[in-house]
């Protein structure tokens, strides 16, 4: 497995995931936020410095967020998009972030425990929010924040 790059986007996504879920106080003031991204940030870059071979100095990141509520499926999916492009690091498991993001999928399935039912196919037993369709509608890595955000109301029933 090849490790790659996420984008800013996607880790807004978890960063802002982290407060929305509880797994990280929802007071913190916002350079503790933005630290927080930069360590998810890092722990990406060191996987895919360690994958490609180099050693690459991670780019700024700059947090951004939003007041909108996340969709679970978005949440769950930007978690195994960003697990997958940093489990192939040595250090991951034992990593800060990967704890986060651990916790972070526990948050996500007990507060929509429907979502967290194992189901039988063919390949074994998986989780039940992998086989629904907004699974595969929502984006695997997200560029942007506002690429995942819900429509407003009034967009949806224009049918725009």
């Amino acid at each position: 497995m090849s490790a790659q790059l996420v984008s800013t986007g996607h880790i807004d996504v978890l960063v802002h995931a982290l407060v929305q879920y509880g797994v990280v106080a929802p007071d913190l003031d916002p350079k503790k936020l933005s630290g927080l991204g930069k360590k998810l940030w890092q722990q990406n870059h060191t996987a895919a410095n360690h994958g490609s071979g180099l050693d690459a100095a991670a780019p700024r990141y700059r947090w951004r967020t939003t007041d909108t509520v996340l969709e679970p499926i978005v949440v769950l999916r930007a978690l195994a998009y960003y697990n997958y492009h940093c489990c192939g690091y040595h250090g991951w498991f034992g990593s800060d972030a990967h704890g986060l993001m651990d916790a972070l999928h526990t948050a996500v399935l007990d507060q929509h425990p429907d979502l967290g039912e194992l189901v039988n196919t063919r390949f074994g037993k998986i989780y039940h929010y992998t086989t629904l369709p907004a699974w595969e509608a929502t984006p695997w890595g997200i560029e942007k924040l506002e690429d995942v955000l819900p429509a407003p109301a009034s967009t949806r029933r224009a049918g725009r």
